[in-house]
This record gives structure tokens, sequence and C-alpha cells, in this order.
């Protein structure tokens, strides 16, 4: 792809509006509602010149609440003349986003007409707001988002942003407390956008994407939705996860490429219909935001075994680090000495250092677990409003990912544990995900999760959740018994807790702070 003159946003929507014109950019799930790249392009024109109407200028934030649809894309195209978008989980509770919206202080809040009651609840609050809008309808104080549109124009704006502006605000996943606000520029997210779009997913014009990640997520919109739109692909918008209608859109559509996480994936083999439809246009599945148990991998790798698998590790702050492409987890499958590829993220990615420093501060050798750092042009700026914050995470150009892990002697990475997630009991270290991976084998578990409780003797006691297989009568003094054979006794959970699910965010990473809190504190009444 020609990335010439390309340099902020708006470059893209404008040139792919006039490269591909009356072409689909975005599609509705039920294929009926197309929006062509020249249609979207001025729309968006259409947004930014109402704005600038309103005076809102350069700088001011747009805050958006929905669930994923073509006007999401839209209101983060706010960017082309230097407004910043604020993308909002719809999925936090109300209080949770009044800390958001506080914190960012938007002058515009474009809300899903079902998401009105939750921003009506803070209305109050928020005396920052020059717009309410919503997509949809609803009561009075609320400007129609449609009729906003009609009150701009479509010609191409005479403001416009440069590329180290602050283009959004992505809020960070909040696996390990309160979400943080990553400033995210032009640069950045068009490096990250030539990565995925050239190195990582190999995108084409011809390709049809299925956008099933939350547009609230920088994996879902930026390292998605946006290389698909960047490359001129046509992309299929759902509104929010569901396994079947994944399914049958991937076989209706002919879809070429879907980005999915763990706990999707998982959903998908589950289904009988994921073996039986007509999947053979699917060239390559994308996944990412959490590490995958290798045995769901396998599954996942002989149910869609006409499709490429590709692992993207990365994160809000960092952009895109690590990939393990498809010719690796063939070579993993063929080739039982290279089977540990599969616990692997892959190696560095083209523009982005990594190293691993060891727990002592000193650089690790090979296969010494460590903290992983990277360094690249594809990182935030900083955390909105928090130089704090952000001087703990960035120093020297290298940012630290807070994730533990070690380099092999090939260069790839394996992670083994978020840095506040690594349990030290007895003083010896152990890394969940080693235990995750013998639990994810046993016959009676789903899920498992594994996690360090206060304990008066040993500091940190390793206990694990466990989601037990439909069907099955999972015993948790069985299951320990059975890790127990497979593991070193200080690594083994002396508890498991047997539950019905285990707590999630939007993207499907467990929520250990959660699981922490409330089996430190003695809930015991599903515990084995």
């Amino acid at each position: 792809m020609d990335w010439t003159g390309f340099l902020v946003l708006g470059d893209v929507a404008r040139t792919n509006a006039r490269t591909y014109g009356d072409k689909a950019a975005f599609r509705t799930a039920d294929g009926i509602t197309t929006v062509s790249f020249a249609l979207f392009n001025a729309r968006v024109n259409r947004l930014n010149a109402a704005l600038a109407g309103l005076g809102v200028q350069k700088g001011a934030r747009v805050a958006i609440l929905s669930r994923n649809r073509h006007e999401y894309v839209e209101a983060l195209g706010v960017a082309k003349t230097g407004l910043i978008g604020v993308p909002l989980n719809w999925r936090l509770s109300v209080g949770e986003i009044r800390a958001l919206l506080l914190l960012s202080r938007p002058q515009v809040v474009i809300v899903e007409a079902c998401f009105v009651a939750v921003v009506e609840a803070l209305r109050a609050e928020l005396p920052f707001v020059r717009l309410f809008a919503v997509i949809g309808s609803a009561g009075d104080g609320w400007t129609d988002y449609e009729v906003l549109l009609a009150r701009g124009v479509d010609t191409e704006p005479a403001a416009s942003a440069l590329p180290d502006d602050v283009l959004c605000l992505m809020h960070t996943s909040g696996t390990t407390g309160a979400p943080k606000e990553a400033a995210l520029t032009h640069r950045g997210v068009l490096a990250n956008c030539r990565t995925a779009v050239d190195q990582l997913l190999g995108l084409t014009p011809d390709d049809r994407s299925l956008a099933v990640m939350p547009f609230f997520h920088v994996g879902g919109f930026w390292y998605h939705l946006f290389p698909g739109f960047a490359a001129g692909c046509t992309t299929t918008i759902l509104p929010e996860f569901d396994a079947a209608a994944v399914l049958r859109i991937l076989a209706e559509q002919s879809i070429t490429v879907v980005h999915l996480v763990p706990t999707m994936i998982a959903a998908l083999v589950e289904r009988p219909e994921a073996c039986q439809l007509d999947l053979a246009c699917l060239r390559l599945i994308h996944y990412a935001a959490s590490p995958i148990p290798v045995e769901l991998l396998k599954r996942a790798l002989a149910t869609f075994s006409r499709s490429g698998f590709v692992q993207g590790y990365g994160s809000t702050e960092a952009g895109m680090i690590t990939a393990l492409f498809p010719e690796d987890h063939a070579a993993a499958l063929a080739d039982p000495t290279k089977a540990p590829l599969l616990l692997s993220c892959g190696r560095p990615l083209p523009g982005v250092e990594v190293s691993v420093s060891s727990l002592d501060g000193r650089p690790a050798a090979a296969d010494e677990v460590g903290e992983i750092a990277v360094r690249g042009g594809r990182t935030m700026v900083g955390y909105w409003q928090d130089p704090e914050a952000t001087a703990r995470i960035l120093a020297d150009g290298w940012l630290s990912t807070g994730d533990v892990g070690f380099k092999d002697a090939a260069g790839y990475i394996t992670l083994v544990a978020r840095r506040g997630d690594m349990i030290i009991t007895g003083g010896e270290n152990v890394y969940p995900r080693e235990v995750e991976e013998v639990l994810h084998r046993d016959p009676c578990v789903l899920e498992a999760v594994v996690f360090g409780i206060p304990d008066p003797r040993w500091v940190e006691r390793v206990v694990a959740a466990v989601v037990p297989r439909p069907g099955s009568a999972a015993v948790a003094e069985d299951i320990i018994g059975r890790t127990r054979a497979q593991l070193a006794g200080y690594k083994c959970p002396k508890t498991v807790f047997v539950l019905d699910s285990l707590p999630k965010n939007a993207t499907g990473k467990v929520l250990k702070t959660e699981l922490r809190r409330r089996f430190a504190q003695g809930d015991r009444d599903i515990s084995a």
C-alpha cells in the first residue's frame, strides 16, 4: 500500500473518498445498509463543520458512548480538524463514566439512544459540555445526530490537524485498577495502521473485514477497523459480540479477515456450526488482547483449519509490539520441538525495540524471565492530565508494558504474567500462566484463572477460580490432585473456587483484581 501523503487521519479519509468513491466502506450486520467511502468522508466533513459552527475549536474533546456502528467511526473523524475523540466504554458503571468525563472534560457528547439515561444521570455534573447529541431519538435537551450533520457542509475543512497532535484519548482496560486515558497522536496511530496493513494482516482492497471488537478498545478500532478502512476494505460492523451472529456473517458475507480475543474464539469453537459452515473465504483470524490457552488455540486451529492465524501482542499505551504469524503456528503443529511457539506471542514487529530486564534490574539473558519494555514510534505521548503516572511508565523513550515474560534465543517473546499478577509464595515466584495452562488441560475445566491472595504463613497463597465444562462434575480436590501430578507443589493451587462464570471486562480479559478482592475478603460460599 502506498502511504505517501498519509500524515494525519484526515488524509486517509479524503484520499480514500477519491480512490474508492462509491465502494462500501462500512456495512451493517444484516448486509442491507452500506456507507461508501465518499459518503463517509462527506459525513465526517459535515460533522466537523457543524461543530466548528458551534464554536468547538481545535483541542476540544468529543466523547462518544455507543455500541459499534458507522456513526462511531464518524465521531472519531472529528480528529480531522484537530478535535480529540474520547471513546467511552458503555459497559462501565455510571460512576466510572462520570470519572472519565470529569477527566477529559469534553465539549461535545455523542450518545447512542439506548445510553441516554446514563448521560442524563450525570448531566448536572457536566457544565463544560456544550452539546449533547443523540444517535436515534431522545427528549428535550438532545440534538439529533442527523440534524447536527445537516447543519454542516460536506466540503473539505480548512482547519487541519498536525501529525503530533493528539488524535484521541483511549482508555486502558482497567484490569489492574481504574482506567487511564492514553493520549494517542495522529503519527502514532498511522504508524500502527501501517504496521497492521503491511506487516501484520497483509490487507488489500479485496479484503472483507468483520469488526466485532468494541470500538472503545484500541485493538478493535485503531488496530483492526481503521487499518481495514485505510486499505480500502469493506468492513461489516457488528454492534457487539454474538457467537452465532459472527459465524453466520463470516459465511454469508464471505469475510476474509476477523479480529477476535481468546474468549470470543472459545465461544465460537463451542458451537457446532463452526465446523459446518462454508468459511472458505476466511483467510486470516487475528487474535490478541490476552494470552490464549494452548489447548484452546489447538482446538481453534483444528476448527478453522483453512484459515491462517496471527497473534498480535500490544497495548493501548505501547501500540503493536510483536506478532506470531501463520507459518509459526504451522511449524509448532508440524514439529514437536517447536511446540512452545504456541505459548509465544511472536517476535518484535518492524520499527519496535523490545527489552527484557531481570527482576533485579539487569538485562535478562535468553529465556530468563523479566519485565518487558518497548521503544518505537507507535507509543502514546502520555496519560491525559496525569504526569506522575506517565513518568512511571515512560522513561528515556522506553515504555514499561507492565508485562513479565522472556525472550528466547530466536527472539520470540513469551508472556508469563502481568507484573502485579506474579505470585510470590514462600519466597518462590509463581507465574500464573504456567499453572493456567495445566488447568486448561483438565477434562473438567472450561475456563481457569490463577491468582494470589494474602496468607499469614506464605505471604501469598496460590489459588484458582475455574468454570467447569458443561455437564462435568468439577470437584475442586480432584482438580488440585491432577494439577499436583504435573507441577511442583508450591505452584499448585491450594484452593480452587468453582464458579459459574469469571468476571471479565468488555474485551474478555479476566478481572483478577475483582477476584483477589472477593476471595481475600473471605468469600468462600462457592469455593471447594
